[in-house]
């Protein structure tokens, strides 16, 4: 496979993985996603963080749905760079 195939495909398997959190965390929503992750207290100027960062900023899990929460985004984001990385590398083209 050609390099610049690859690099395509990783950048995209890359954008595919914000996508997924980012709508994993609007789905959420605000309310859902304080009770469930513990986010960093406090912030400086080096950890702040813009509104497509604040969005996608889960933090820690803190009860088990955010365990849940976060074992689905660590699935679906290595099942898909997987499969756009690896599997369908064999395609005819």
């Amino acid at each position: 496979m050609l390099e610049s195939k690859m690099t395509i495909r990783v950048l995209l398997s890359f954008f595919i993985a914000l996508g997924i959190i980012y709508f994993t965390a609007a789905m959420l929503g605000k309310e859902r996603k304080a009770a469930w992750f513990k986010k960093r207290e406090n912030s400086n100027i080096f950890t702040r963080r813009g509104f497509l960062g604040e969005a996608c900023n889960f933090g820690v899990p803190r009860k088990w749905q955010g365990v849940v929460v976060s074992f689905w985004l660590f699935c679906s984001i290595g099942l898909v760079g997987y499969l756009l990385i690896f599997s369908l590398q064999y395609m005819p083209e």
